[in-house]
């Protein structure tokens, strides 16, 4: 699967500190959320994802990137790493596989990318609990049926919904996608509202990804 808006979006909106130092992407793929993420922090970047090809592509997209020293892609289940691995992460993110008993395609590695059948919610949950340091964040992207349903196991691990940005394509549509923060402790809980298209992009959309898209991508 190639770039997508729910990728950039979740990249470019997540809140990463000053004094992150490590940094866990879950299902990395062709690795922009990490790309973009080591554009603002100087955080050690590991992305994990268990389709071998995906990840000699984001290899191969940080061969000639200036920030490459900062990140690594592994090929890894997340539930084998999460078991073998001691050390416990300041921020993860996923954009995970969020379909479910739903018609696949033909071609394998697409159905990775977009079923949940080796990353389900409950999965990603309790790997995120094992690897999360006591302070950490883990920022994620999901329809909202999706979303309610991680929530709802989240709380089982006693991880918190600290900010949500439901997500609107159209002025005239419901929201779709909700980006989603969780933190082990109950903070001040922000919520907002973006909407993405109205003609063209959005302005809000647009000072959300700038920095990260050439300006002809945000064309009508």
């Amino acid at each position: 699967m190639k770039v997508g808006t729910d990728a950039v979006l979740l990249g470019a909106w997540l809140p990463v500190s000053e004094s992150c130092s490590a940094i866990l992407e879950i299902g990395s793929g062709c690795g922009v959320i990490s790309l973009m993420l080591a554009q603002k922090t100087n955080a050690h970047i590991t992305g994990i994802d268990i389709d071998e090809k995906s990840v000699i592509e984001a290899q191969k997209n940080i061969e000639n990137f200036i920030w490459k020293d900062q990140v690594q892609f592994i090929h890894a289940n997340v539930q084998d790493f999460a078991q073998k691995t001691t050390q416990k992460f300041d921020v993860i993110v996923s954009n995970p596989p969020f379909f479910e008993n739903s018609l696949k395609s033909p071609k394998t590695s697409r159905n990775i990318s977009r079923h949940n059948d080796t990353l389900s919610l409950e999965t990603l949950i309790s790997t995120v609990d094992i690897l999360l340091s006591d302070n950490g964040r883990f920022g994620i992207i999901l329809p909202l049926a999706a979303a309610e349903k991680l929530e709802k196991l989240a709380l089982e691990k006693h991880l918190y919904v600290t900010k949500k940005t439901w997500l609107y394509p159209l002025p005239e549509k419901k929201a779709n996608r909700v980006l989603m923060l969780f933190e082990r402790e109950c903070a001040v809980y922000e919520e907002e509202d973006l909407i993405i298209r109205d003609g063209g992009y959005t302005n809000e959309y647009y000072e959300l990804v700038r920095e990260y898209l050439l300006t002809e991508h945000l064309t009508k």
